[in-house]
């Protein structure tokens, strides 16, 4: 049994659920995009192909006419802003639109520069009015793009559901809330991990100190020992002499008491 399934299978059952009179694939008469002009606003914006899902992120667009209609060629694929340090090192500070955790650790002056990297999907081609909210991207209220290439959201005419669109920006939103806690996160980790180390290294500092003290206790214990065996000595030299000088005054005692007589 093959679980393949062709492309005009899949588009056979989208049309079964979204029916339109519309042939859902490419124009009859495709043209080679011209895309020349990037929009500031719109630039890094996520596109959503409602029926495909996310295509990347808007890099810049042109326009052409097509049976009296407009149509925009937009260049779609992914956007990274890197830092360049003054040795030389590459640090990531901004991922599909999100910013990373170096972010939060260096300041704009501790780059010597910064780097934009394009990385070219494909293109998109679609009616100017097939961009749902387009103004509204534009005017910094909605992350993402929606595109209904197909008409499958409006195909008899009617307006677009904004709870649809609300749901679409709703889920956007939370995406980047969660990958910015996510960076947060990682970053409170390498925190804990450069505490930890700073700890560590305390740590071996006071081991060294401790081991230097022991080996002094250790000689010093040795050295006590040392002096209590000459003090013990000494006693008994002491002991010796002090029996020794009472010998001598017996004798001496002695002495006298034959010299009297």
């Amino acid at each position: 049994m093959s679980w393949y399934i062709r492309p005009d299978e899949i588009i056979a059952e989208i049309r079964k659920r979204y029916p339109t009179e519309k042939v859902i694939g490419p124009p009859s008469r495709p043209i080679a995009p011209r895309v020349t002009f990037a929009n500031e606003y719109l630039y890094g914006v996520l596109i959503y192909v409602y029926g495909e899902g996310v295509k990347g992120q808007y890099l810049r667009h042109g326009y052409f006419d097509r049976e009296g209609q407009r149509y925009w060629a937009i260049e779609y694929g992914w956007v990274s802003l890197y830092g360049k340090m003054e040795d030389g090192k590459i640090i990531p500070l901004v991922m599909l639109g999100v910013p990373t955790r170096f972010v939060f650790e260096y300041k704009p002056k501790d780059f010597k520069g910064f780097v934009l990297e394009e990385v070219p999907l494909g293109y998109l081609e679609c009616l100017e009015r097939q961009m749902i909210n387009v103004d509204r991207v534009m005017r910094g209220e909605d992350p993402v793009l929606i595109i209904d290439k197909y008409d499958l959201l409006r195909g008899n005419g009617a307006p677009v559901p904004s709870e649809f669109i609300d749901r679409i920006i709703e889920q956007q939103q939370l995406i980047e809330t969660l990958q910015r806690t996510l960076w947060e996160y990682e970053k409170a980790i390498n925190d804990y991990k450069t505490n930890i180390a700073v700890l560590q290294a305390r740590v071996a500092k006071l081991q060294e100190l401790i081991t230097g003290y022991e080996t002094r206790l250790v000689k010093l214990a040795t050295e006590v020992t040392g002096i209590q065996q000459e003090l013990i000595r000494l006693r008994e030299e002491i002991l010796v002499r002090g029996t020794e000088a009472e010998a001598l005054e017996e004798t001496r005692r002695r002495l006298r008491d034959l010299a009297d007589e």
